[in-house]
């Protein structure tokens, strides 16, 4: 059985009540157990061109050089990536690329770019990169997890030891991001490594659900409809609306629903022919 077959999936995206035009963009490829979520920003409305860029032409990539993989062994910061976390630096290279150029050469598209957030499921684990603070979140036997950290002004003042988060939160402001696809020539792609567990839940979003929903009653809302994820999504953008709907709100959930891990022993392989 395909990853697709062993991990659930939900998507919604909202415009929210403030806004007039959605510059959010989600896709997966279930084929690859890729995930991928996009918050747009510019003016007109080039910040959906921005984000739509990303949410093409990353799973283009990915699916063009997956059989790659074994070539992609190196990284310029040292880290010990596995193949898949490169292949997905490059997809976000690529797509950086793109939009870069279009902001320089279409003045309707000046000062666009967008902030991404990918997830890549194999062999029981998930390949994470990440640029700006759109966010990935992994709830667990009850608990739930910010897995990526916001390249955000307010994170980095934290970080520098300049404010406690109590103080960040009033003395800076949450949305500056200090990363972001196609602003600048080149880009900075975090990318991380984690263990995935049956009954695992991912969630991927957007600011306008993070700035909206705590970190508590996300949880609360997992636990609550952690067996419907399209009860789950639809439940988290509500309480975003609920909340304000001062942006747009874009949700991605998985839950893995059985181990897709490589190289089972025999006896494994065989109870899941059957």
């Amino acid at each position: 059985m395909a990853i697709k077959d062993k991990v659930s999936t939900a998507l919604l995206t909202d415009m929210g009540r403030v806004r007039t035009n959605n510059e959010d963009a989600i896709t997966e490829d279930r084929d690859f157990g890729l995930l991928v979520l996009a918050d747009g920003m510019g003016g007109y409305n080039a910040g959906e061109v921005a984000s739509g860029i990303a949410t093409t032409t990353i799973p283009h990539v990915v699916r063009r050089d997956w059989k790659k993989l074994g070539r992609l062994t190196s990284s310029e910061d040292g880290a010990n990536h596995s193949p898949q976390a490169l292949l997905l630096k490059k997809a976000i290279e690529e797509a950086h690329e793109t939009i870069y150029q279009a902001a320089q050469s279409q003045p309707q598209c000046a000062g666009m770019g967008t902030t991404v957030v990918v997830v890549l499921l194999h062999d029981d684990r998930m390949s994470i990169a990440h640029v700006g603070d759109s966010r990935l979140y992994r709830y667990r036997a009850g608990k739930l997890q910010q897995v990526t950290r916001d390249h955000s002004l307010q994170e980095e003042m934290i970080a520098k030891g300049h404010y406690t988060r109590e103080e960040a939160a009033m003395m800076v402001r949450k949305n500056i991001v200090t990363r972001a696809m196609g602003v600048e020539p080149a880009v900075s792609v975090e990318l991380g490594e984690a263990a995935v567990e049956v009954g695992d839940v991912l969630l991927l979003c957007s600011d306008g659900l993070s700035d909206m929903v705590s970190d508590e009653q996300i949880g609360v809302s997992l636990k609550r409809n952690g067996d419907n994820l399209q009860e789950a999504a639809k439940d988290l953008v509500e309480q975003a609306l609920q909340g304000g709907g001062k942006d747009n709100v874009s949700v991605i959930l998985a839950r893995v629903d059985q181990s897709f891990a490589i190289g089972k022993p025999w006896y494994r392989r065989l109870l899941d022919w059957f």
